[in-house]
């Protein structure tokens, strides 16, 4: 037992040293540069966990999750959420934290999804990601602003390795469904770039409503900006 509890003070006075050093290697930084530089080492750091939905080619939307472990013991991640069917990254979020508040993040993450996420090779998780953002940004979409530094935890990982073909849209052509956050002006937009750019017939779009009826709102797409 006391060799036990030796070696576990050996190890946190190991990690505690790479910490110190890490924050060695960032002081005088800006903040953007030491995000950086951060951000840098990970995207080399050995990959711990890549989760994604099972059912994201069915349903249209799920998201995908790739993390990594930082030599000081901590975790840099990215969570992406991707519309497989016609926007590419809907949302993303990023950061790096100690490792008890990482695995209570991904504890969170797992209890708010509705399938479980399941495990995926990190080379498919990459190229599903940069898949469906090259189909949206042929629509007409740009990403989510975060996936700019999302994207960076993809890092050294070689989409070369993923054999598996991924198709985007759903039976050929895109199909819009609105979200939450997105008001009647911004559905208004996107049916009409989808109109733009995939002409009659070319694209679908579904939408939830309240209060007012489906004809009513989607004769309010139908106009221009």
């Amino acid at each position: 037992m006391a060799l036990d509890q030796k070696a576990l003070q050996k190890k946190r006075a190991k990690r505690e040293l790479k910490r110190k050093q890490a924050k060695k290697a960032t002081t005088g930084l800006s903040g953007a540069a030491a995000m950086a530089h951060a951000w840098t080492v990970a995207a080399h750091a050995p990959i711990a966990d890549v989760l994604f939905s099972p059912k994201l080619f069915e349903v249209g939307i799920g998201s995908v999750w790739l993390s990594r472990q930082l030599p000081d013991g901590r975790y840099a991640f990215a969570g992406i959420v991707v519309d497989v069917f016609c926007l590419g990254v809907k949302n993303a979020m990023y950061n790096i934290m100690e490792e008890d508040a990482y695995r209570a993040a991904l504890t969170r993450i797992q209890a708010t999804t509705e399938e479980a996420l399941e495990r995926q090779e990190p080379a498919c998780a990459r190229k599903l990601v940069e898949g469906a953002v090259a189909y949206a940004k042929d629509l007409g979409f740009e990403p989510h602003p975060d996936y700019r530094i999302a994207r960076l935890i993809f890092g050294d990982i070689d989409t070369a390795d993923c054999a598996t073909e991924f198709t985007y849209g759903r039976e050929g052509k895109p199909l819009y469904t609105n979200g939450p956050n997105e008001n009647a002006a911004m559905q208004r937009r996107i049916v009409n770039q989808l109109a733009r750019r995939c002409g009659p017939g070319g694209y679908e779009y579904y939408l939830e409503v309240s209060r007012r009826t489906a004809v009513d709102l989607s004769a309010e797409l139908t106009r221009s900006d």
